[in-house]
């Protein structure tokens, strides 16, 4: 059924001010999921915990300028809120200063409320050289999804924590909301 123009419906409505009221006929449309809604009403789940890197798997250093970038790879388990076994693989850009920052990726083989799956983390942080042993940062991390069980997983979480410079080891914790996209 075609719906009438709203000139039309107008028009109508003048000519006849008389009759009954005119009203425009509703055209029937499918429903959809909207994504952004249904996401808002998915319940959200306090999240909390500590990564803890176990050991590094590969570290590459090089200069640009008068900086220093390290490319490393490492492992580790992840306990609380989110449960298992992580690798991760991080860039970070260290400046004459002592500052820093870092922009990596997390992939988890995790269990989160009995559901289990692999999840991918993208996180960034910045830090400082706190001495010569120590560094300490903060951040922020997101959870778009993974597979599995963990495929609707979504959130925000903080992370912030610190490194242990003779080894390139790292600990933090992390907090946020998580929650299953339907």
């Amino acid at each position: 059924m075609k719906t009438p123009h709203s000139l039309s419906i107008l028009l109508l409505a003048i000519l006849c001010s008389a009759c009954e009221p005119v009203v425009a006929p509703v055209a029937e449309r499918p429903v959809q999921a909207n994504s952004a809604i249904a996401n808002a009403q998915a319940p959200h789940i306090a999240a909390g915990g500590t990564f803890t890197q176990t050991e590094v798997t590969s570290l590459d250093v090089r200069t640009a300028g008068p900086n220093t970038i390290l490319d490393q790879t490492s492992r580790g388990v992840i306990t609380g809120t989110l449960d298992g076994d992580f690798e991760d693989r991080l860039k970070v850009t260290i400046h004459p200063n002592g500052r820093f920052n870092a922009h990596f990726t997390i992939t988890c083989e995790c269990t989160v409320a009995g559901r289990e799956g692999i999840l991918e983390i993208v996180a960034g942080d910045t830090g400082e050289l706190v001495t010569p042993d120590l560094a300490t940062f903060a951040g922020r991390a997101v959870i778009n999804g993974g597979t599995g069980g963990l495929s609707g997983l979504r959130g925000v979480l903080g992370i912030e924590g610190e490194v242990d410079v003779p080894t390139g080891l790292s600990t933090y914790t992390y907090s946020g909301t998580i929650h299953f996209a339907p």
